[in-house]
């Protein structure tokens, strides 16, 4: 098990998940990707996993493991239950992706930045894909909870 703490400040904890039944089941119940394994990462907010397992992710960096859960699926947490969003919780997401895109929008153009501040680039837009995941995320929610 590894643990990483992403640039938001989101404690995560990933581990590599293995499926325990039968080869022939396995290809009944999974997807292919899935068959072999694959990588689950945990916060105290969501589940994501990915498949294929990266060769030798124990070893990655905590921005090369964030990289990773930024391309990982979201999952229904086990035994999760349905909580309201809390006031906020929508705004400061968006507020973090404006933050986000403007930081972004503010690099001169690729072709002048060197490969560290390309990935920095990288990074910085994973960090705004999640950020936009979890507003619409949250946005759904709040409309469950408001009935409609």
């Amino acid at each position: 098990m590894r643990e990483f703490r992403d640039l938001s400040g989101t404690q995560w904890n990933v581990f590599l998940a293995t499926p325990h039944s039968s080869p022939s089941k396995r290809e009944k119940i999974l997807p292919e990707t899935y068959r072999l394994g694959w990588l689950v990462f945990e916060c105290d907010k969501e589940r994501r996993r990915l498949a294929p397992v990266p060769d030798s992710w124990e070893s990655l960096t905590d921005r090369e493991l964030e990289h990773l859960c930024t391309h990982a699926d979201v999952v229904p947490a086990r035994g999760a239950r349905r909580t309201q969003p809390t006031p906020g919780q929508a705004e400061q997401m968006q507020e973090l992706l404006a933050q986000v895109i403007e930081e972004v929008c503010d690099q001169p153009k690729a072709q002048s930045l060197d490969t560290g501040e390309l990935i920095r680039v990288e990074q910085t837009l994973s960090i705004a894909a999640h950020a936009a995941r979890e507003a619409v995320a949250l946005r759904r929610a709040a409309r469950e909870t408001q009935g409609g």
